[in-house]
């Protein structure tokens, strides 16, 4: 058990850096202003756990991200005139980066983590995880739902933003002991706010009486982006714009989208990584962000969108109804097929914008100091 009365080391271990998602330097940011003495790491390694920088507590976040190993490549067998030596090297990279090689190494990369993990408990050391997804995305395999159910019963305490989770562990996993109900915390003031909705549309070349649905961040099969295309073409609103913007997980799930959203001049498609400077351009310019997930868990898009005073369409499932209430936006009924459509269609008759204000003074409760202190609480042993 970490001592009370000293200030915690705690090593934050996360595959998905300050780059990508803001969400870990900020709970860095909430913990040391809370009183802890933080570290953020990528991977964990034994040199980690030894010495003087020695951890009490490690938290790990992400494991579906965590050391994937790349694919392999052998760039010594030049393929630009030898036909043998092109045709072994597809060969051999094919052979080696079959899905059954892949789960191998994802399996030997994931072992070492829990070995790493297990010999720091046995040491008196801590281990905190975040649960940030109960399901592996696109990715995922046999070896990562191995490693995630054996860290479940490993972790002294498992964090989780909201009690459908909590929830779900229990009935997936039967882990109901140790797990802290924490809330994700807002992005208030982590992105530049300073453009007017006049300027944002202005910016991005939209109409200025047009009503402006948006998905914004990273675009995965998972987070629905086909249902919305299809949906939003279904209405006959001409003054009506759907805005995507976002780094595809891959060139051909970009294609796919750009052919979806082809033809029909109201879809503005951006796919490509929105700089942290341009993120107030979009979501100022919207009226509703709209989260058709297929599946969820947490949803920091859902907390961004809130911190720019924006409400959120979104299915009645994982933390969105603990989330999306009031004010704050729609929900509707993944089953069914027409329920996404309609959502779309009713926002229309709401008054937004004069809603603005009670989103922000709402979403402000979440700051990462109060977080920081209740997790120094989980490192402690005590109730989160």
């Amino acid at each position: 058990m970490v001592d009370r009365a000293a200030t915690p080391r705690v090593l934050l271990v996360s595959p998905v850096g300050p780059g990508v998602n803001p969400y870990i330097s900020l709970l860095q940011g909430g913990l040391a202003a809370a009183g802890a003495s933080v570290r953020l790491v990528p991977r964990l390694t034994a040199d980690e756990l030894e010495g003087e920088c020695c951890p009490d507590v490690v938290h790990l976040h992400w494991l579906d991200r965590y050391d994937l190993p790349p694919a392999i490549l052998f760039p010594g067998l030049h393929p630009a005139r030898d036909l043998p030596r092109r045709v072994l090297r597809r060969l051999l990279e094919t052979a080696c980066n079959l899905p059954l090689v892949y789960q191998g190494r994802r399996w030997a990369r994931l072992r070492h983590l829990l070995t790493l993990l297990r010999r720091f408990r046995a040491a008196g050391g801590r281990v905190v995880y975040t649960v940030h997804n109960l399901d592996p995305h696109e990715e995922g395999g046999p070896a990562d739902r191995w490693a995630l159910r054996h860290l479940i019963g490993l972790a002294d305490a498992l964090h989780v933003h909201d009690i459908s989770t909590a929830e779900a562990l229990a009935r997936t996993f039967g882990r109901r002991e140790g797990v802290a109900v924490i809330p994700h915390g807002h992005y208030l003031d982590c992105y530049p706010n300073t453009v007017s909705r006049q300027e944002a549309r202005a910016r991005l070349g939209l109409p200025q009486q047009a009503f402006v649905y948006a998905l914004l961040g990273w675009l995965r099969p998972y987070k629905g982006v086909e249902e919305l295309l299809r949906a939003f073409r279904a209405l006959p609103d001409r003054d009506a714009i759907l805005l995507i913007a976002g780094k595809a997980v891959s060139e051909a799930y970009a294609s796919a989208l750009a052919s979806l959203a082809a033809g029909d001049p109201r879809v503005h498609f951006y796919p490509d990584l929105v700089p942290a400077p341009e993120v107030q351009h979009y979501l100022n310019s919207a009226d509703i962000c709209v989260l058709p997930y297929r599946q969820v868990t947490t949803s920091g898009a859902a907390l961004l969108a809130f911190s720019f005073g924006l409400p959120v369409i979104a299915p009645a499932l994982g933390a969105f109804p603990h989330l999306i209430q009031g004010c704050r936006g729609l929900l509707y009924d993944p089953s069914d097929p027409q329920g996404l459509e309609r959502a779309l269609a009713q926002a229309r008759q709401m008054a937004w914008q004069e809603a603005r204000a009670e989103v922000l003074a709402w979403v402000a409760q979440f700051d990462w100091v109060t977080i920081g202190n209740q997790l120094l609480r989980v490192y402690q042993g005590s109730d989160g």
